[in-house]
């Protein structure tokens, strides 16, 4: 029997698409890793005497709750059955692209929104979704082309003008941001993001006279948004030039006003304890501002721990996994375990040691560990296939299949989890399912000689009377 170590190595290196914790982990534990959808077993069971389009619009509906309820993987499985039954339903092809996002797979959200645009050549709605995943990918110019075209499909549409603005801000095009603002607060003298946008532009631009009005609409407008009240505090702060004793303390108060509400929503906020310190000390209230800047120097010291921990967690899984592939199963382990005692919420740390655990044969720690980063990230493709091969050795093969089918939900491109169903369908003596599992994974890793084998066995058998 092989070291624990070398049980690790020997399995083929796999690469996952996901994020998890911001990171994109490569698991060399595991090769196999997918899902063969969940429509194989739900897509059928659609009642006869239900109309497809009122079954399609309960299954929307449903999504709503689902996503209303933060479970994302749900709402992909109602959203693609919807589909199924209603191919382009626009509705459920945005509501699915925004599920996609929930779980962070961005290019399955892309993909879906691209196609829909295909589609509907004239729709603003899909090109405005588009344009929000880009916004949040940072293609900006590639979300400005998107919602000048959705502008010229629908102009009165302020919450594409709006995206616009901030799409101009952020890419650093000011002048096109404020135009387009302009415009905004034109048709919707109400509107807080368009105050807020060009407030921010006129800060950053030290035209504090010009950025005050629209820095005190929006806290006016969206009393509970801290970037608006953050934003009024710093330019209360700025003291004008030829500003007098009195107006300087009326003006601090105002900004200890803007401010202290703050507090009550995140006490520990760097940032915020920072601007009232120095609110306190210019409107005379010392006791108060040492106070508060002493805890502000703390928050701030935590945050730079925090940080500086998480980079070392880091650093320590990258370590532990290539101890890990020469055979170092001990070193490896104290490693991860150090990352751990660094950051608690690094997800791949526990997903590692969950790894080397199933190496070694101890299932039950291999099984807390697992657990314990599912719950830091639910929809991480890896940590659910991780499970699924936990079952799996357990005996559990209906749990496995869930969680393989999970995690195909999350990412349908994962040929490995697909190829694990296969196999349990076969198992079970599900020829079918298990053919049709076998062929997916074989068309998304054509390569792969195993899935290859196991698929012309399935289908010779499959053939015979």
């Amino acid at each position: 029997m092989p070291r624990a170590g070398a049980a690790y190595s020997s399995l083929a290196l796999r690469a996952s698409s996901e994020k998890a914790n911001g990171e994109c982990y490569t698991s060399p534990m595991f090769r196999r890793f997918l899902f063969y959808g969940v429509l194989l077993v739900l897509g059928s069971f659609v009642t006869r005497a239900q109309e497809p389009s009122q079954r399609a619009q309960e299954l929307q509906q449903q999504a709503h709750a689902q996503a209303a309820a933060g479970d994302w993987a749900a709402v992909i499985a109602s959203y693609d059955e919807a589909l199924q039954i209603s191919p382009r339903n626009q509705a459920a092809e945005i509501g699915l692209a925004q599920a996609y996002r929930g779980v962070h797979n961005y290019d399955e959200a892309k993909q879906i929104l691209e196609r829909a645009r295909a589609e509907h050549a004239q729709s603003a709605k899909v090109l405005a979704a588009l344009s929000d995943l880009e916004i949040e990918m940072q293609a900006y110019d590639a979300a400005i082309a998107h919602l000048r075209a959705a502008l010229v499909l629908a102009p009165s549409d302020v919450e594409s003008r709006n995206r616009l603005a901030v799409a101009y801000q952020a890419k650093g095009d000011l002048d096109n941001a404020l135009q387009q603002v302009a415009k905004i607060l034109a048709r919707d003298p109400k509107s807080a993001l368009g105050y807020y946008t060009r407030a921010k532009i006129y800060s950053d631009r030290n035209q504090d006279a010009a950025a005050l009005p629209d820095a005190v609409k929006v806290v006016e407008l969206q009393p509970q948004n801290p970037r608006g009240r953050l934003l009024l505090g710093k330019i209360l702060l700025r003291a004008p030039q030829g500003e007098g004793t009195e107006q300087a303390k009326e003006r601090c108060q105002r900004a200890i006003a803007t401010l202290e509400p703050l507090l009550e929503m995140s006490a520990q906020d760097s940032e915020t304890l920072f601007l009232i310190s120095r609110a306190y000390e210019c409107a005379g209230q010392s006791e108060q501002a040492q106070k508060t800047l002493a805890a502000f120097e703390a928050s701030s010291k935590n945050d730079q721990e925090t940080k500086e921990n998480q980079t070392q967690a880091k650093h320590l899984v990258q370590q532990a996994n290539e101890l890990a592939l020469k055979n170092d199963f001990a070193g490896s382990v104290d490693l991860l375990q150090q990352a751990i005692a660094k950051d608690a919420t690094h997800g791949a740390a526990y997903s590692q040691l969950a790894k080397l655990y199933y190496s070694a044969g101890d299932i039950e720690k291999a099984s807390g560990a697992i657990s314990q980063a599912l719950e830091l990230d639910p929809y991480q493709p890896d940590f659910l296939y991780v499970r699924g091969k936990i079952f799996e050795k357990q005996g559990k093969l209906e749990e496995a299949l869930g969680a393989f089918q999970r995690t195909t939900t999350v990412n349908p491109k994962e040929s490995d989890a697909f190829f694990e169903m296969g196999v349990i369908y076969e198992q079970r003596g599900d020829k079918g399912l298990a053919l049709a599992a076998y062929k997916k994974a074989a068309t998304l890793a054509p390569d792969d000689p195993e899935y290859q084998r196991a698929l012309a066995a399935v289908a010779g058998r499959a053939a015979k009377p």
